[in-house]
């Protein structure tokens, strides 16, 4: 599966041309990222699926879907939450850089959590991780563009995603990235930016 096929499957027939400093998000995650991940940022740019499933994107002034700010937010969320009893459930899991830690890249309305588990180094191997609220972290077989092309098909396997109501393909809904009005969160500094065509 192809970023660019996953594109036009959702109706995207040229890339948004959404451009980021890399070494720069690199640096602030800590890792280098899948090639098709940073493939997927340049052809959708920010947005969501739907207006459910969103992927975040680095360089974005928005702190909810900022790629480093979410792994921020989601380890203090999880420091907050770790009990006895999270943590005999199965509901704790390590977070990037453990080892094979998780490293959030999206998350759905109903507060899902999406995540490459980082074993190996070769981020191109990466396998995707979903965690929904109650349920232990489900691993899927491939990658990045492999899980985006099961949601957008409506066959992707983890219990906490329902079936769509809506279109298949499930549309992706673009976005700017930009710190909404009277939202909460921070306005982050901006480093990515649209590309003029």
């Amino acid at each position: 599966m192809s970023v660019e096929r996953l594109a036009r499957d959702v109706g995207i027939e040229a890339p948004r041309r959404f451009v980021v400093d890399w070494q720069r998000a690199e640096s602030e995650i800590g890792t280098r990222l899948p090639r098709d991940y940073k493939e997927y940022v340049y052809w959708f740019g920010p947005g969501s699926f739907d207006d459910y499933l969103i992927i975040c994107v680095p360089g974005v002034s928005n702190s909810h879907t900022e790629l480093a700010a979410r792994l921020a937010r989601e380890r203090s969320w999880e420091a907050a939450l770790t009990t006895p009893r999270r943590r005999a459930k199965g509901l704790v899991s390590p977070f990037f850089p453990e080892p094979g830690g998780f490293l959030p890249f999206g998350f759905t309305v109903d507060g899902d959590g999406l995540y490459w588990v980082t074993s190996g180094d070769d981020p191109d191997r990466w396998i995707v991780a979903g965690r929904g609220r109650g349920f232990e972290p489900t691993c899927t077989r491939g990658g990045f563009v492999d899980f985006l092309h099961t949601f957008v098909w409506d066959t992707v396997e983890m219990m906490f995603i329902a079936e769509t109501e809506g279109d298949v393909p499930i549309p992706f809904e673009p976005d700017t990235g930009e710190f909404p009005e009277g939202g909460t969160g921070e306005r982050l500094e901006a480093y990515g930016r649209f590309e003029d065509a």
